[in-house]
């Protein structure tokens, strides 16, 4: 889960007395040391040496993905569990799955969340039917779907302002996501699955079961269209609904499907678009494969894009703007969610939360502790190169380039806490959405500064 300190939503008053970090003026729009010219991807590129340089190639893009999933690399391996699983391992994943930074308070009603509610959810996980031992099955996902932490749509909040936190909300998966089925619901309407990022429950519906060997070979096919844009999504059609519209997150990423040029998909000519092939459920629940067609307009591309800084910066500012959506609510992302897919459109695999993302074994890191002082965290940044992340707890932020000498990046962040340099007082833009901002002058609420709180810069694209 991505595990967004709610400590970041607000400002210590204790916050007044700090010295500000930038005199630069606050923009009409509330955000400080910020132009509209900086809302464009070209504004930066043109400032980034040697844009279009690639930074790491596919093989040494390849060699860090293999390093995600292994030790302290922040991915599960869903090659590696075994093929029996006993009691006390998926009843272990079932209790790691339940937690949750967000407390559920009240629902979707505003009515207070009893325990009982919650032991009623608890029961239809029916941990204690878990067997002694039980085969590993595997699936697919068929669509975009949302990981839940116990076996319900239900929708649970820490209190009425904070509704874009949900208390159950575990993440994403994507079309074609391999899964390992573990266990089912009481009510039978829900899986429990080893996912890459972590165990969750899922709705069934929306995993199609079949061998080991379906699974893995789907998923180690060839890239044959890379989603690039923020979301598209595949050809209406009414002939298969299942894959009829559906939606594509970026970095998502389809082997070719085997039509002749001109060949039907579907009731439409593949002439002017392009065929892939996509996992579908069949009545029994099964897996099976289809053809189905993306535009040619559609933002796509024929393989990962080249790791460049300007390939970053364009990718990242396709998301500009969008609504912060906590574990991928809303057809949207957070903050990790939007790091994890700029990369992975490029072939990166990050772990979907900040706090692996700042140190997984898969990247080069520098790592930050009380002893390094304000000014050598400074110095760190002044040197940060586009693409770079910068995590503090709860949060994390990319670099993308420097105005006279300090870093701005863009992030998915609810609110931007800053001193204002006119009034010597503390501030609070709510942005809640993916936002440009200079980074120095930004508070966190238990420390200080951003700066000061940052315990990781991620050097992505370094070997």
């Amino acid at each position: 889960m991505r595990v967004l300190s709610l400590a970041v939503m607000g400002a210590a008053a204790s916050l007044a007395a700090c010295a500000a970090p930038s005199a630069l003026a606050v923009s009409p729009s509330g955000v400080p040391a910020f132009s509209e010219d900086m809302l464009s991807p070209e504004f930066w590129i043109r400032r980034a040496p040697s844009p279009d340089v690639v930074l790491l190639d596919a093989g040494q893009v390849a060699a860090k993905r293999e390093l995600a999933f292994g030790p302290e690399g922040g991915l599960i391996d869903l090659k590696a569990i075994p093929a029996t699983l006993t009691r006390a391992q998926v009843a272990g994943w079932v209790r790691d799955a339940q937690q949750t930074p967000i407390k559920a308070a009240i629902n979707e009603q505003g009515r207070p969340v009893t325990e009982a509610m919650l032991d009623e959810l608890r029961q239809n996980a029916s941990a204690e039917h878990i067997p002694e031992t039980t085969a590993a099955r595997h699936g697919l996902s068929v669509r975009r779907t949302y990981l839940r932490s116990l076996p319900s749509g239900q929708r649970f909040f820490a209190s009425e302002d904070l509704r874009d936190y949900e208390s159950l909300q575990a993440g994403v998966l994507f079309p074609g996501e391999p899964v390992v089925i573990a266990h089912q619901s009481a009510d039978q309407q829900w899986l429990f699955v080893q996912t890459t990022q972590g165990p969750a429950w899922v709705q069934r519906g929306d995993i199609a079961e079949g061998t080991a060997d379906a699974v893995f070979s789907y998923v180690a096919k060839a890239p044959g269209r890379v989603v690039t844009g923020d979301q598209v999504r595949t050809v209406f059609t009414p002939e298969a609904p299942g894959v009829s519209e559906l939606e594509l997150d970026m970095g998502v990423a389809l082997p070719r499907a085997d039509v002749s040029p001109g060949e039907p998909v579907n009731g439409a000519s593949s002439y002017a678009s392009w065929p892939v092939q996509l996992p579908v459920r069949e009545e029994d629940g099964s897996l099976a494969f289809r053809s189905v067609l993306l535009r040619r307009t559609a933002d796509t591309a024929p393989g990962y894009l080249p790791l460049t800084r300007a390939n970053i910066l364009r990718q990242s500012f396709k998301f500009l703007g969008e609504r912060y959506g906590w574990g991928h609510q809303f057809n949207a992302r957070d903050c990790s969610g939007l790091t994890s897919e700029v990369y992975r459109s490029m072939g990166l695999l990050l772990p979907p939360n900040s706090g692996m993302q700042g140190k997984s074994a898969a990247m080069n890191h520098r790592l930050f502790t009380a002893q390094d002082s304000h000014a050598e965290r400074v110095r760190a940044l002044e040197q940060a190169e586009v693409g770079d992340l910068v995590v503090v707890p709860g949060h994390v932020l990319m670099i993308i380039g420097h105005v006279n000498g300090e870093p701005y990046v863009i992030q998915d962040v609810p609110y931007a806490v800053f001193k204002d340099p006119a009034t010597q007082q503390v501030r609070k833009t709510k942005l809640n959405q993916v936002s440009v901002t200079p980074l120095l002058p930004l508070y966190a609420d238990d420390t200080p500064l951003y700066v000061d709180a940052m315990t990781s810069l991620v050097h992505v694209t370094r070997p």
